[in-house]
């Protein structure tokens, strides 16, 4: 009537079959987060340039308006500077830690905030 060895040999396809699929769907992420990784490297590297030919630019044009090159480029540190402190000091900001790990949630792993 019903054939054991049948149903078994059936229950170890169905459970391969399943266990493909879930290693697909993993792979899938993975591919998924590697590439906005990737994407958001390229982005921070892309901005990195901007901010510094940005930074020479305007180093240059103040070098040019205060008639000394020195006093250009030591207005921009000096800006630079100030940027730095302020991020120290609002370095524990609950606000900017929360958001910002709500941004790398979403963009990276895909998520949403409710998650």
């Amino acid at each position: 009537m019903f054939n054991v060895s049948e149903i078994i040999q059936t229950i170890k396809q169905l459970v391969d079959v399943r266990v493909q699929m879930i290693k697909e769907e993993i792979n899938e992420q993975i591919a998924g987060i590697m590439a906005r990784i990737f994407l958001l490297l390229l982005m921070a590297t892309v901005s990195v340039m901007v901010i510094l030919f940005a930074s020479f630019s305007l180093a240059f044009y103040l070098g040019e308006v205060m008639y000394s090159p020195y006093k250009g480029f030591l207005y921009v540190t000096l800006i630079y500077l100030l940027a730095f402190v302020l991020m120290y000091f609002l370095k524990d900001a609950r606000g900017i830690v929360t958001s910002f790990q709500q941004f790398l949630k979403m963009f990276v792993f895909g998520r949403r905030k409710e998650d």
